[in-house]
């Protein structure tokens, strides 16, 4: 079995988020990428090693079928899910599932939008085109954020409580991979597949701090909406 071994550095803060599972959609020929992330905060382990992204780059052949919709609920002044990862060329829907009115923007390089207001029991979408990470926010209300990752293809995984994932599927040759949290920079290394192995790749990535408050839409701070 081939390894390849690495250890990233990503400072972030772990969140429950909603993301597809790497799906095989290869043939015998291909290999795979597993591993386990260690998260630590101030040092120290913590209990529970969910919600790392570990996604791959430059993989040229990719599922189409792999869901190209998903959805973001507005809920109880919150954005549900509050963290999200999507392949490049997904739609995403906002419906408004409160009573009030609500507002979906963006200024996020990868993929700036304003919905504008909308009325409870409506629902606007955005096709995210580019890859990155986009911060999705509601005009009105400063408590309502939500991240959306957007990947190049759908070879990624997300680690469960234990920190362990595995991508399949992926055709032979040198990618490099990347390791993703919610409130972190990514870190970068690179994987060798073979046919019919498993590389096996090992992080530990760093807890960081939460995100400082943001603003609205027009850069103003946020106070009575008029």
């Amino acid at each position: 079995m081939h390894k390849a071994r690495l250890t990233l550095v990503v400072l972030g803060a772990a969140m429950c988020f909603l993301a597809r599972p790497s799906v095989s959609t290869g043939t015998s020929a291909d290999g795979s990428v597993e591993g386990q992330v260690v998260v630590t905060k101030n040092g120290s382990k913590k209990d529970n090693f969910s919600n790392v992204v570990v996604y791959l780059e430059g993989v040229q052949r990719t599922s189409l079928d792999d869901g190209r919709k998903h959805v973001i609920k507005q809920q109880d002044l919150q954005f549900n899910p509050r963290v999200s990862v999507v392949v490049k060329g997904t739609t995403i829907d906002f419906p408004n599932s409160d009573r009030i009115f609500h507002n979906v923007f963006s200024t996020s390089r990868p993929a700036r939008f304003d919905l504008g207001l909308y009325r409870s029991g409506a629902t606007k979408a955005v096709e995210f085109k580019r890859e990155g990470v986009v911060d999705v926010f509601c005009n009105i209300h400063p408590e309502m954020s939500s991240r959306v990752l957007v990947v190049p293809t759908h070879h990624f995984a997300t680690t469960d409580r234990q920190g362990k994932f595995k991508i399949t599927g992926v055709p032979p040759g040198e990618y490099p991979v990347v390791a993703w949290q919610a409130q972190g920079e990514p870190q970068r290394g690179t994987v060798k597949i073979e046919p019919g192995k498993t590389a096996t790749v090992s992080f530990q990535v760093a807890e960081g701090d939460k995100p400082v408050a943001h603003k609205r839409k027009d850069g103003s701070p946020y106070g009575r909406y008029e």
